[in-house]
């Protein structure tokens, strides 16, 4: 009797047991947790200042125009924008390789013939990026750079030229390399009306030729140019701090108080602020400079789209200056149409480091500024630039051949009464190995000695 009763519990059991075992199982299969969302953290959406176009950065220093060996030139934007806006109706063609061992006596020469439109770049420019401003009709536009656009308009004259078809030639002085090129406009009579008729009144120029030099653009006569004062402020550190870190909530602080400096860090980067000259120090310890360099096109265009991204155009910073080798581009400061070349404090320009699909250095001001219409702008004269090369070359501490640039420029520094007011003041520079020296004003002034020349 027992043991009947023992078989029917044992197959009670085990029925419940593959009962329990299918159910189960089924549960494991058509289970679904309840994840919570992760996000990944991202940084802050910061815009510092109003995003640019290309074409607004990427400008000439200076506009040359030779009419049958009467030159005139501008430095001024506002002069120079009814060009740029002609020439995006343009189209550029054809661009071929005309030499690799461009001398630049070879060059003087090709600038300096009649009918010729000239654009002096402070730096390399590639033609990529260029294009922003001068449409390329091929799909595939070279990896060409150029400091030197020379547009000739002699051949619209020419019976065997197209005369809608003008020949462009672009120069790279330090690589002695020329291209040639066709622009093709929308008629010769409208060439003419809209850009030849329009680029008159410009300051009379004159070139001084040097042998085995590059020719220098001077303008003819003394010049009244004014001096500004602007007031001053600092960028929001916070938007510096959103913009540059990933999670800006993990970012410690750490001041020093004697030094004026605080330091931001997280586990990879590294942000200086220096409040007394105004600066900004940022490196990413995680990406270091390349193993292989990246194009000059990428080069520029990346460290441009970085600066856009947060809307760092806290000022009219222009492009002025490629290093392939440091893989580094900088920004130039201007103010009033002049770059600001030498200051008492910080920095005038931007510089950017790019490594390792990234910025892995990033130099710069935090200040901005705001003009003071009510002040009374004080009127400085100016030596010409003919005076001025004289005075260079009558110098005994200073090798006049050795000179690559000679320009007008601004220097920056505090009002001695008023602390958050700065003052520009115009004045003369001249380049050696690509640092700018400043001229001592009472020397660039009308009436003025030699004794500020270094």
């Amino acid at each position: 009797m027992g043991m009947k009763y023992l078989e029917q519990i044992k197959s009670v059991v085990l029925f419940v047991l593959v009962l329990l075992s299918v159910t189960l199982t089924f549960t494991i299969w058509s289970y679904h947790p309840n994840y919570e969302t992760v996000e990944k953290e991202k940084p802050f959406n910061v815009t510092m200042e109003k995003k640019r176009q290309m074409s607004e950065v990427l400008l000439p220093y200076r506009l040359l125009i030779n009419r049958e060996g009467e030159w005139t030139g501008t430095s001024n934007t506002t002069e120079m924008s009814m060009l740029f806006k002609q020439m995006k109706n343009w189209e550029l063609s054809d661009i071929s390789p005309v030499s690799n061992n461009f001398s630049v006596s070879k060059l003087n020469d090709l600038m300096l013939l009649d009918n010729r439109l000239i654009m002096q770049f402070d730096s390399e420019v590639p033609m990529p990026v260029f294009q922003n401003i001068l449409p390329v009709l091929s799909k595939k536009v070279p990896e060409v750079s150029f400091d030197h656009m020379i547009i000739s308009w002699k051949s619209v004259d020419q019976d065997d030229v197209p005369s809608n078809e003008l020949t462009v030639f672009f120069s790279n002085a330090k690589q002695k390399q020329l291209y040639r090129a066709k622009i093709k406009v929308k008629s010769e009579k409208d060439f003419q009306k809209n850009v030849l008729d329009l680029l008159v009144g410009f300051p009379e120029y004159t070139p001084i030729q040097r042998d085995n030099r590059n020719t220098l653009f001077l303008p003819v006569d003394d010049m009244k140019m004014s001096q500004y004062k602007y007031l001053i402020s600092t960028v929001s550190i916070d938007d510096f701090k959103n913009a540059l870190f990933t999670n800006s909530k993990i970012v410690k602080m750490s001041p020093d108080d004697k030094q004026g400096i605080e330091k931001y860090t997280d586990d990879r980067s590294i942000m200086t602020i220096d409040k007394s000259k105004y600066m900004l120090s940022y490196v990413n310890s995680t990406a270091t400079e390349n193993q292989e360099n990246i194009q000059k096109t990428h080069l520029v265009s990346n460290t441009f789209e970085f600066i856009n991204a947060h809307g760092g155009w806290t000022g009219d910073y222009r492009y002025s200056a490629v290093d392939y080798n440091a893989q580094k581009v900088d920004y130039q400061l201007y103010v009033e149409n002049q770059a600001v070349l030498k200051t008492d404090m910080g920095t005038t320009k931007i510089e950017t480091y790019w490594g390792n699909g990234r910025i892995y250095r990033y130099i710069r001001p935090t200040y901005k500024l705001a003009y003071l219409p009510q002040e009374k702008n004080k009127t400085v004269n100016l030596i010409s630039g003919e005076k001025m090369a004289q005075k260079l070359m009558s110098n005994k501490n200073i090798d006049f051949n050795d000179i690559t640039a000679l320009r007008t420029g601004l220097t920056m520094h505090k009002d001695a009464q008023r602390t958050s007011i700065f003052i520009f003041e115009p004045t003369w520079f001249y380049r050696i190995k690509d640092v700018w020296h400043e001229v001592d004003i009472k020397t660039a002034s009308v009436g003025g000695d030699t004794s500020g020349l270094e």
